[in-house]
């Protein structure tokens, strides 16, 4: 039992500090804009490098998590993950910044599928899941927060080598995390004669379909974080105060998170998107209303994301076993990835139309796609 706890302790601080190695864009792109003199456009492209990977790696990926030992695996991500974040703080130019925003990705991506499928390993079968995976999509909400707030003040204060340079610290913390935690895992953590077979197809219309809901509400609450601070520059704030308004959702959303997610069972997650679906659209709409604080889309987003993202993560822990969960969640980042031409497609309307409400209409469509939880496939998906 103590390992089961300590094994989401583990998860929790290495998500957090990859996340907020995530997050390091939101509130730097707009100092990449001024000292590369890369365009919004480009500044899409560099955070759609997130996702590129994960259209190659996350089904492989999620078939080595449940072939073999998930810390095994995590330990090479680890190693991608620092060298990324290296190669960010010492960049000279826009291409080699993209370069290690492309290395991190592939460690951080094949991290996100390996992270839930050792929770739903340590927690199979217990009702505390749900509640584990809300205490999980914290370290989202804390890391980006952390993002916002501490990388944001030391952007501003000294200039964004020396937030990457922290970050580099921060991804080192998180190697070593992993390489001396001690093994937790429960069942096969080798290649036995059991291991599942390398078979996406098989996982159904279903699976696939939640993936692209997941993919829709991931897509556009992330862009709405991506680009909400320079919308809030280009409205007169200044980038530390931009950046902490945006980053003010974190709070709503750590405090619901825990309280929401003790009610998250295999039924209720469906509703729990739904709600979360209607608290997005809510939020970005509301971003360009006159006269409302800018801090109520961003509690609307705090809510919104304590209900969407802990449950579309639980979601293939409650609906698949534990020997097939590892390549849904690489179904679920694989289509996630497509946030490659999804994010620049926002900065894109952007440059083009010159106005910020066009790339939120953009956003609001992605959310929308999270209603596709109500189609008959995925409700009719069981474990």
């Amino acid at each position: 039992m103590t390992n089961r706890w300590m094994t989401l302790a583990l998860v929790l601080l290495t998500t957090a500090i990859g996340m907020m190695g995530f997050g390091a864009v939101f509130p730097l792109l707009n100092l990449w804009i001024q000292d590369l003199g890369i365009t919004r456009a480009e500044g899409g492209l560099l955070s759609g490098f997130w996702y590129l990977p994960g259209i190659l790696v996350s089904l492989p990926a999620g078939w080595a998590f449940d072939r073999y030992s998930v810390r095994r695996v995590l330990r090479f991500c680890w190693i991608l993950i620092l060298a990324g974040t290296a190669v960010m703080a010492l960049a000279p130019s826009f291409w080699v910044l993209c370069a290690g925003r492309l290395l991190f990705s592939i460690g951080m991506n094949a991290h996100m599928i390996g992270a839930p499928k050792l929770l739903g390993q340590a927690f199979a079968g217990r009702r505390e899941l749900g509640f584990v995976m809300g205490v999980y999509t914290m370290a989202f909400t804390a890391g980006i927060f952390a993002a916002l707030n501490l990388l944001g003040s030391v952007g501003a204060a000294e200039g964004w080598r020396p937030a990457m340079r922290l970050m580099t610290g921060l991804a080192a913390v998180g190697l070593v995390l992993i390489a001396v935690a001690p093994s937790s895992e429960g069942g096969t953590t080798s290649a036995t004669a059991t291991a599942p077979r390398f078979s996406p197809l098989a996982l159904g219309a279903g699976a696939w379909i939640l993936s692209i809901a997941y993919f829709g509400y991931s897509i556009g609450t992330e862009a709405l974080l991506t680009f909400g601070p320079d919308a809030l520059v280009q409205r007169g704030l200044d980038l530390a105060a931009a950046s902490a308004i945006v980053g003010s959702y974190a709070i709503v959303a750590l405090v619901l998170k825990p309280v929401l997610s003790t009610q998250l069972r295999p039924n209720s997650a469906f509703l729990f998107v739904i709600l979360a679906t209607g608290f997005a659209v809510a939020a970005t709409a509301l971003f360009f209303t006159p006269g409302l604080p800018a801090r109520l889309p961003a509690a609307l987003l705090g809510v919104s994301l304590a209900l969407g993202m802990p449950a579309l993560l639980a979601l293939p822990s409650f609906l698949f076993p534990p020997e097939r969960s590892g390549q849904c969640y690489g179904l679920y980042q694989t289509l996630y990835s497509l946030g490659f031409v999804a994010q620049p497609a926002v900065g894109l309307v952007v440059d083009r139309t010159g106005s910020y409400p066009a790339g939120f209409a953009v956003i609001i469509g992605y959310c929308l796609l999270g209603l596709l939880v109500l189609l008959p496939p995925v409700r009719r998906l069981r474990a």
